[in-house]
């Protein structure tokens, strides 16, 4: 469905494996009995119900989840390596780490493919590169500041029991709504200020994207909101369970059956031109026979024999051959009205969300200061509303 490699898989394997190396290595007197054993059965089940989730859901292939995995296995193998060297630079005030790594994520993101579908995966992979570019520079920032603890690493955002739960709720709550009113504010901005930027310079757009050109501002598009779990009956009341819901669930269905026609009619094909060369073959053991048997063979074949022009049926050979390129002919047009006509069909109970090219900015920007603010803007907030505890330093 997304195509090669699952990056669900990827991310599964490479946080069960670094999370797993990371109990390894903790001191086994700071945990309660069975935590550990516990800890590690639920990353088993986290990492093999997602990639195995993939595959039950039609997502992606055997191939797509191995690939995913393979990699994930690799970003694990570098990061838990080189993991003292990268959390240095994570934290540490050196001037050309920030832009290197913003530097990086633009890049990244203007490399990625375009999917062949109208796919999510395009909008993952922006997300996820954005919020790194949001989390390095804003952790080298908190790193720094006097609000944050050294202990047990740098850059630690200052938490205590103490504070009890009201208020342990109130930061969760609190911090959530910063994200939400972030989101919302900053989408709004983006689409008054992008478009005619996007225009003037007549950037670049992706396929599945409206271009700026086509409009001057998107000042008074509602921003989307996001799924509650209040909507989640609802949603699922009306939800198609069985057939086609996407273009490339009609794609593949229809390319299957292609090729399924293709090789049937090879093989019949196939039979007709061995049945052929029998005939033929049985005609020339005839010949071979004696002169009473060739007369009553011509005979019984006399009048089959008389409607064509040589005596291996070369004329209806041909016109098997234009009867069958016809037949395939007509196939492939009905093939393809009938895909069309089901693309059709996925669109109108799918209608697709219109995007526009300045949402891949536009998700840049956002995802990034939701990363830069769950490190450093929020934990500094809380000191200043009230819900903060001292840090610790040592």
């Amino acid at each position: 469905e997304y195509g090669f490699p699952s990056s669900h898989s990827t991310n599964a394997i490479s946080v069960a494996l670094f999370l797993y190396c990371h109990l390894l290595t903790t001191d086994p007197s700071s945990w309660s009995p069975y935590t550990r054993e516990l800890s590690i059965l639920g990353l088993v089940i986290y990492a093999v119900s997602i990639v195995y989730g993939r595959l039950y859901c039609g997502m992606h292939s055997i191939t797509d989840c191995v690939g995913g995995s393979l990699i994930g296995i690799a970003i694990w193998a570098v990061q838990w390596t080189f993991r003292h060297t990268i959390e240095y630079y994570m934290v540490s005030p050196v001037w050309w780490v920030p832009p290197l790594v913003v530097a990086t994520g633009i890049f990244l993101v203007s490399i990625s493919p375009d999917p062949v579908d109208d796919c999510p995966c395009f909008d993952d992979c922006v997300a996820f590169i954005a919020v790194m570019m949001g989390l390095i520079p804003a952790s080298i920032h908190f790193a720094s500041s006097s609000y944050s603890s050294n202990y047990p690493v740098p850059a630690t955002i200052p938490y205590s029991t103490d504070l009890g739960v009201v208020k342990s709720a109130l930061r969760l709550i609190f911090g959530v709504a910063t994200l939400f009113v972030w989101r919302l504010m900053a989408k709004k901005v983006l689409y008054v200020l992008l478009p005619p930027f996007y225009d003037l310079f007549s950037l670049p757009y992706r396929p599945h994207f409206i271009p700026a050109s086509t409009y001057k501002t998107l000042s008074k598009y509602p921003i989307g909101k996001v799924p509650s779990v209040i909507d989640l009956p609802s949603m699922v009341g009306s939800a198609e369970i069985v057939g086609l819901q996407s273009t490339m669930d009609v794609h593949e269905k229809y390319s299957q059956a292609a090729a399924a026609a293709a090789e049937e009619q090879q093989e019949e094909w196939s039979m007709g031109l061995r049945s052929r060369k029998g005939q033929a073959v049985t005609e020339v053991s005839i010949e071979e026979k004696s002169p009473l048997l060739q007369e009553h063979y011509h005979q019984r074949d006399g009048s089959a024999l008389s409607n064509t022009t040589t005596a291996c049926g070369g004329d209806d050979e041909q016109q098997l051959d234009e009867k069958d390129h016809l037949h395939s002919r007509d196939d492939s047009h009905s093939r393809f009205e009938d895909e069309a006509e089901a693309l059709l069909r996925v669109e109108r109970m799918h209608p697709h969300k219109s995007r526009f090219d300045v949402d891949i900015v536009s998700k840049l920007v956002v995802y990034a200061g939701i990363g830069a603010l769950a490190v450093d803007g929020i934990p500094i907030l809380f000191e200043l509303v009230g819900l903060g505890v001292p840090p610790v330093r040592v």
